[in-house]
């Protein structure tokens, strides 16, 4: 048997390491916090739900997990735990987001995805494990045997949820104590929560397909509804509510395949098919408020074909099925306002605002009918409200300025 030539390290005596644990415990502490500020900072952005959990060993779990891990020359191992970090979110798309976030705003060290190489018969916790760097940080001193690293874990909530239940069943028992009937049903639990998250995933990515859509129509139908404000400016309409809005249907009955088809025809600007196929969903008499939505969408689908009359029927009808529904409030009032019923088009609009003010497109849109009626002062107060509302909305900056230049 060779030995190493490497000199032993000496474990300090447990005195004087609880000494330097307590002298410099403080300015880890703070590096810690620091860290996790940082983090919540560039999470907060995105639109991940997400936790934050953060902890620094205690001396008593420091030095027991120092005495015991050793590396092949029989000498201390470095604790690179010391300092721990654990993000925990819904869905495993958001893990990989994070850890992006991580890669793109740290010194990162180490990336390990635990897990990943298990076979279909073992289990044990996913999770990612990130190391940064913290040498910088380290102005006071450090703890011998302290890695100067930060860890932090990445885990799904399932994740998470096993890896606590197994800390107490596994990593604290002796495991080789357990018969193969428990370990089998341990390994399914695993699987079984793996394939959740996986599935989880699935539903949400078929979420964002279906909201892809439906941006797409709505984009599709305010590039056709153009409203002029003063000389050859163009201003896009407001926002129409989304041809798929969810709806209770059953998966795959005949009325969600006629609206996913409706929705297709939309978003590609065939606006009379679409018409046609809302029109075959109305036969089919739904529920009250699914009636409502789909007349909404065919009087949209009317405008966008310049058919007003017909499309003021269909925005009537919904609001008998719905007669709060902002969206359809606004919608008439467009409507009336290009067939010159201003009057009619600001009585809609200031109901809309009653039942909720804290809309700026139809702030923005009142101030259109406004600038028609010659009334600039109105038209300009209407387009600060709007734009307290959303201070970056260019029609209304636009609308402002032009209004201005006419005083």
């Amino acid at each position: 048997m060779f030995e190493s030539s490497a000199k032993p390290i000496v474990i300090p005596e447990r005195q004087k390491l609880h000494i330097l644990y307590t002298r410099y415990r403080i300015q880890y502490e703070n590096i810690l916090r620091k860290i996790a500020r940082r983090l919540n900072k560039l999470l907060v952005r995105s639109k991940i739900n997400y936790t934050i959990k953060y902890r620094l060993k205690s001396f008593e779990s420091f030095f027991n997990k120092l005495t015991q891990q050793r590396d092949g020359n029989s000498q201390p191992a470095f604790i690179t735990d010391f300092l721990g970090i654990r993000i925990i979110c819904p869905f495993l798309e958001d893990l990989e987001h994070i850890e992006k976030v991580i890669a793109d705003n740290f010194k990162l060290l180490e990336v390990e995805h635990k897990g990943q190489k298990n076979s279909v018969r073992e289990f044990g916790y996913n999770s990612i494990h990130l190391l940064v760097d913290i040498e910088d940080e380290l102005e006071n001193g450090f703890i011998p045997h302290v890695s100067r690293v930060c860890e932090i874990q990445l885990r799904t909530i399932l994740q998470d949820a096993w890896a606590e239940v197994e800390h107490e069943l596994i990593y604290k028992a002796n495991f080789s104590l357990f018969n193969e009937s428990i370990k089998r049903k341990l390994a399914s639990l695993n699987a079984s929560l793996t394939l959740s998250d996986i599935i989880f995933q699935e539903i949400r990515d078929y979420q964002k397909e279906i909201e892809s859509r439906r941006q797409k129509c709505r984009n599709s139908v305010e590039e056709k509804i153009q409203i002029s404000i003063i000389g050859d400016l163009q201003q896009p309409a407001i926002n129409i509510e989304a041809i798929s809005k969810t709806m209770p249907l059953k998966p795959q009955s005949d009325l969600e395949k006629m609206l996913f088809r409706a929705l297709e025809e939309h978003s590609n600007n065939h606006f009379e098919q679409a018409v046609d196929i809302y029109s075959g969903i109305l036969r089919m008499k739904p529920k009250p408020h699914v009636r409502s939505i789909v007349y909404n969408h065919r009087g949209m689908a009317s405008f966008a074909l310049g058919e007003y009359t017909k499309s003021i029927k269909d925005f009537n009808r919904a609001l008998e099925f719905n007669p709060k529904n902002t969206r359809i409030l606004n919608n008439r009032g467009l409507v009336f306002r290009m067939l010159g019923q201003l009057s009619n088009a600001v009585r809609d609009l200031d109901f809309s605002l009653q039942i909720n003010e804290y809309q700026h497109e139809a702030w923005h849109l009142r101030a259109l009918v406004y600038s028609d009626l010659n009334d600039i002062a109105r038209a300009l107060e209407d387009c600060e409200r709007a734009l307290k509302i959303k201070s970056d909305y260019t029609p209304s900056q636009n609308l402002k300025g032009l209004l201005l230049s006419k005083l």
